[in-house]
């Protein structure tokens, strides 16, 4: 599965998010110091990925979340907590307070197959099989699927693969909390996208290929809990090569998901570096690993980035340093 499973945690958050499937995800209003949180994983083991550039008196760091995550997981240490509660803006992919109207309007208008198709008709006998077979296995109403675009399904798909194989019932990520800690406190609040550009580009993932796509996830051998708990390990050490050697993205979702995303985010980053203040940043951990990254691309531009030791091992250079 690989960097797809990073394409469940950008997408599968949005509408985790948008059709509020756990209410009680949403009862806290500030982020949890780290000494308040439940997890097996020791306090020394723990050190998110954190960059940071200072320009004047501009400083703007860099977080890489996980969308969505296990109930209760640690992710934060002693030197985030500093960052949360120095930050005087927090900048976030989109903003998704109105986010089930918006996607209610997208899966109307996108999201459903014309009418009389079923999407067990559109697959080869041998997929159709595999599809009946995960349906059953995974106890999902066939009618919450069987009516769905091929891509839509496909995170759908995604998203019950890795709940089902969950120790503890996934929950909203860094950026929920994050956002509810800002909200909270009085932060200024900032977005680097809308999230109608966000739906657009769900929408262009399937393609002509949707059903291709469909089609190659249920035949594969994936299991998308196990990729997923490992894509969690690696991003919880900030442990970036791990997280790019899970790379199996098709190049044209790469350029729609994160290339070109994270080119037009850049101006948006520039402007905040020249705006007297103390900024964090939190996106998606794929946009700031690889050569195309966020950081790689300021780097490029001459910024000097640092990467900030989070945990008791000192941190790999960025660049500039």
């Amino acid at each position: 599965m690989g960097l797809r499973v990073l394409k469940f945690v950008l997408f599968t958050w949005l509408i985790f998010v948008a059709t509020a499937q756990s209410e009680a995800a949403f009862a806290a209003t500030q982020v949890p110091s780290a000494k308040h949180e439940n997890s097996k994983q020791p306090e020394s083991a723990k050190s998110p990925a954190l960059w940071k550039i200072v320009n004047g008196k501009s400083t703007v760091y860099f977080l890489g979340s996980v969308h969505v995550l296990p109930a209760g997981f640690a992710w934060k240490t002693p030197a985030i907590d500093q960052v949360i509660q120095s930050a005087d803006v927090f900048a976030f992919e989109t903003n998704l307070d109105f986010g089930t109207a918006e996607f209610d309007y997208f899966m109307d208008n996108h999201g459903y197959l014309p009418r009389g198709q079923t999407l067990h008709q559109l697959l080869s006998p041998p997929a159709r099989e595999k599809y009946f077979t995960l349906v059953q296995t995974m106890h999902v109403d066939p009618n919450r699927v069987d009516y769905l675009q091929p891509g839509v399904a496909a995170l759908f798909l995604d998203r019950t693969l890795v709940a089902a194989h969950a120790s503890q019932p996934l929950v909203p990520g860094v950026d929920d909390q994050m956002s509810r800690y800002a909200k909270a406190h009085g932060k200024q609040l900032l977005y680097l996208e809308s999230l109608q550009s966000q739906l657009d580009v769900l929408m262009k993932l399937g393609g002509g290929a949707g059903v291709a796509v469909l089609e190659k996830k249920l035949l594969s051998d994936d299991k998308g809990g196990n990729e997923y708990q490992t894509m969690l390990a690696a991003w919880a050490v900030g442990d970036l090569p791990k997280l790019m050697s899970m790379d199996d993205m098709d190049p044209k979702e790469r350029v729609l998901m994160l290339d070109n995303r994270n080119r037009a985010w850049i101006s948006k980053i520039e402007a905040m570096l020249n705006t007297p203040a103390s900024y964090l940043v939190t996106v998606g951990a794929a946009h700031l690993a690889g050569p195309n990254s966020v950081i790689s691309l300021l780097c490029a531009k001459h910024w000097k980035v640092e990467r900030i030791q989070t945990g008791a091992t000192p941190s790999p250079r960025a660049c500039g340093t």
